[in-house]
């Protein structure tokens, strides 16, 4: 992912019959696993550690999960190792070059930012110093679209825009490249 300037990747897995899609954002410490269970309203976030060690499944998640897989906590059902261990296997070994939206991560990852019903993307907008308005919905970029795009936002005075209505949101593009487009225009 990092040789292709990339923070986020995304791919799916089943188990059991059940989808599973993980979003992996990997530009904070540690890096993030985003599960989210495809049909179902649920989903957790696992943080794998240096040496690509990955948390144990929290109990409160490993119980939630025995239920919508259909499975009894047990050595012949489900354990988190024997969860952890599939999935393990399931990570793609190389980058997918899928574009990851920032209303997937929104879909999954519930958090308390401002407006979180405005989750489709839809631009960004720099501030200049003169400018009596400042930027804002750092909270929002840092949860949607990580770490390095929340400093570069903060560092250049720019807010990412969102909106709630699906038919004007705008296929995600880096900060750094809306800024380098103002610049040479």
């Amino acid at each position: 992912m990092r040789k292709n300037g990339e923070t986020l990747d995304k791919f799916r897995f089943v188990y059991n019959k059940v989808t599973f899609e993980v979003i992996f954002f990997i530009d904070s410490t540690p890096f993030e696993l985003l599960f989210g269970v495809i049909d179902e309203n649920y989903s957790f976030i696992l943080e794998l550690k240096p040496g690509f060690q990955l948390e144990s499944l929290p109990d409160d998640v490993f119980y939630k999960l025995c239920d919508i897989l259909k499975l009894r906590p047990s050595k012949e059902g489900l354990t988190s190792y024997k969860f952890l261990q599939y999935f393990a296997k399931k990570i793609p070994s190389s980058y997918s070059g899928a574009r990851v939206q920032p209303h997937e991560v929104a879909q999954y990852k519930k958090s308390d930012v401002p407006e979180a019903d405005k989750k489709y993307f839809c631009g960004w907008k720099i501030f200049r110093s003169s400018s009596p308005k400042n930027a804002r919905n750092f909270e929002k970029t840092r949860e949607h679209l990580g770490e390095s795009i929340y400093k570069f936002c903060k560092e250049h005075s720019i807010s990412s825009c969102w909106t709630n209505l699906p038919e004007k949101r705008k296929d995600y593009y880096s900060p750094q490249s809306y800024l380098a487009k103002k610049v040479n225009h």
